[in-house]
C-alpha cells in the first residue's frame, strides 16, 4: 500500500461511518450516519483544495477544471451490514491480501479513489480542458431521493460515468421494476418477516407457529423433525427461522433465498401457496426465457411482511433493453396472484463509440493489459442520471467482492489497480 498512505487513511475513516439510511433529523435528510459519511467526504475535498457545493445535504458536488462538462456520480450510503461477518463491518480490516468493510466496493472505496485521482490531476499542473463535476450521493441504496431533490432545480451534465458498477465498462443496464404480490394470511402461521432491502436476496426469514405453546412434547418433537427436513429450525417459543445467503438483487442466482424453504414448508402443512412456489421461486411462467444480449429477465422475492391481514411479497425484477415492463406483465398475469408493479428505472443503453467510452476503456486496458470490450449489466447504477452515461468499475470481472453481502471486500492489488485506472482515465479525459 506504499505511495497511497493518504488514500488509505481517508478510506479507513470513511468506512467507519455506519451510513445506512435512518430516521431523518434536522439538516440530515437520510439520518445521522449517512450525513456523517457525506460531511467527511465533502470536508476532505475542501481540505484537498476543491470547490464544493452542498445541495442541502441531499447531495454534494465537487468541481475541478473548465470546459466541456464531464459528470461523475457515486454515493456514500451503504446497505445494512446483515449477519455473518468475520470482522467488524465498519472497521477497515486486512487479511490474506484483502481488505474488508461495508462500502469498500459499493461505493465508498471507488468514490474515494475517484476523488484521489482528481487530486492527482489537480496537483500535476496538467492543463485541463474539461470541467469535472463529481456528485456525492446519499440515497442510492434506498430510493434515489438525492437525485430527485437535485433534479428539481438543477441539471446533470450530458456525459458522465459512475464508479458503481463493473469493469471493464457497462454500456447498458437492465431496467428495474418492483412487483408486489398480495397473498391471504396463513392459517397455521403468523408474523412472517424476511429480507432487509428490496435489492438484496432475502438471507434471513422467520415466522411463528400458531398454537406452538399448546403442543405436547411429542408434537413439538415431530414439528422439529419435519422442519429439519426442510433445513429450518425452531426456537423454544415457536419461531421458525430460515437462513439463506444474501446477494445483490440483480444476481439472485448467486444467493440462496431464505423465503423459499419457508413456503415449501407452508405447502407441506396444507397452506395455499403452490402458485407462489411455482411462479416466484421456480419460474414456471418462464420469465427467464425473456433474454437478449444484455441477459435475461430475473425475478427475486426479497422482502416479506404481514400487513392489513395478509402477506406482501416484494420482488426485484430486472429487465434487459429493448424489453420492457409490459413484456414482463404479460407473463405475470398468468400467475394467478394479485399484484401491483411500479417502474423504478427503465432499461437503458448507451452508444459504444463515444469519446467518453473510448477513453475510459483505454484507461482500463492500459492499466490491466487487457483488450476488453464494453459489457451490459443487470444492476442499476447512478450512471443513469446522465443522458449519455456509463458505469465504469469498480468491481473487477474475476473478483467476488461480496457486494450487499457479509464480508464485502476488495484485494489490495485490485484496489491499487483501481486507483491507477481512475487516475489514467481522468488524465485522458482532461486532454
Amino acid at each position: 500500500m506504499s505511495g497511497n498512505e493518504e488514500f488509505y487513511t481517508a478510506l479507513r475513516k470513511l468506512i467507519s461511518f455506519r451510513s445506512v439510511l435512518s430516521a431523518a433529523k434536522p439538516e440530515m435528510p437520510f439520518g445521522e450516519g449517512v450525513y456523517s459519511a457525506y460531511r467527511y467526504f465533502m470536508d476532505l475535498a475542501e481540505k484537498w483544495g476543491f470547490e464544493t457545493i452542498n445541495y442541502d445535504n441531499y447531495m454534494g458536488e465537487i468541481v475541478y477544471g473548465e470546459g466541456e462538462e464531464i459528470g461523475i456520480i457515486g454515493h456514500v450510503d451503504v446497505v445494512p451490514e446483515g449477519n455473518g461477518w468475520h470482522s467488524d463491518p465498519y472497521t477497515l480490516t486486512e487479511k490474506d491480501g484483502f481488505l474488508f468493510g461495508r462500502g469498500l466496493g459499493d461505493d465508498k472505496g471507488p468514490m474515494l479513489a475517484v476523488l484521489y485521482a482528481l487530486k492527482a490531476l489537480k496537483e500535476s499542473g496538467k492543463k485541463c480542458s474539461k470541467k469535472f463535476r463529481l456528485f456525492v450521493g446519499c440515497d442510492e441504496e434506498s430510493g434515489w431521493r438525492d437525485v430527485e431533490y437535485f433534479s428539481r432545480k438543477y441539471k446533470f451534465p450530458t456525459y458522465g460515468f459512475s464508479p458503481d458498477g463493473n469493469f471493464p465498462l457497462s454500456y447498458a443496464e437492465k431496467g428495474i421494476t418492483i412487483i408486489k404480490f398480495y397473498l391471504p394470511a396463513l392459517k397455521g402461521f403468523y408474523g412472517l418477516t424476511g429480507g432487509t432491502v428490496v435489492n438484496a436476496v432475502c438471507g434471513y426469514a422467520s415466522v411463528k407457529i400458531k398454537g406452538f405453546n399448546e403442543m405436547n412434547k411429542s408434537q413439538r418433537e415431530e414439528e422439529k423433525r419435519r422442519l429439519a427436513e426442510n433445513k429450518l429450525t425452531v426456537t423454544e417459543d415457536g419461531v421458525i427461522e430460515s437462513v439463506g445467503k444474501s446477494a445483490h438483487g440483480s444476481k439472485p442466482e448467486l444467493g440462496v433465498n431464505a423465503l423459499k424453504p419457508l413456503f415449501e414448508y407452508f405447502l407441506s402443512k396444507g397452506e395455499d401457496v403452490g402458485n407462489v412456489i411455482d411462479y416466484l421461486f421456480n419460474d414456471k411462467g418462464g420469465l427467464k426465457n425473456l433474454e437478449n444480449g444484455q441477459g435475461n429477465v430475473t425475478l427475486s422475492p426479497d422482502l416479506a411482511e404481514e400487513k392489513d391481514g395478509g402477506i406482501i411479497l416484494t420482488c426485484d425484477c430486472r429487465i434487459p433493453a429493448p424489453l420492457n415492463t409490459s413484456d414482463v406483465e404479460k407473463i405475470i398475469k398468468t400467475f394467478g396472484l394479485k399484484y401491483t408493479l411500479s417502474i423504478k428505472h427503465p432499461p437503458v443503453m448507451v452508444g459504444k463509440d463515444t469519446e467518453l467510452v473510448e477513453k475510459l476503456l483505454k484507461a482500463y486496458n492500459f492499466v490491466t493489459g487487457e483488450n476488453a470490450a464494453p459489457i451490459a449489466i443487470g444492476g442499476s447504477t447512478f450512471a443513469r442520471v446522465f443522458e449519455k452515461g456509463c458505469a465504469f468499475g469498480a468491481e473487477f470481472p474475476a473478483e467476488d467482492a461480496h457486494l450487499h453481502e457479509p464480508d464485502e471486500r476488495i484485494s489490495i492489488e485490485n484496489l491499487e489497480k483501481l486507483i491507477d485506472i481512475y487516475k489514467t482515465a481522468l488524465f485522458l479525459l482532461a486532454e
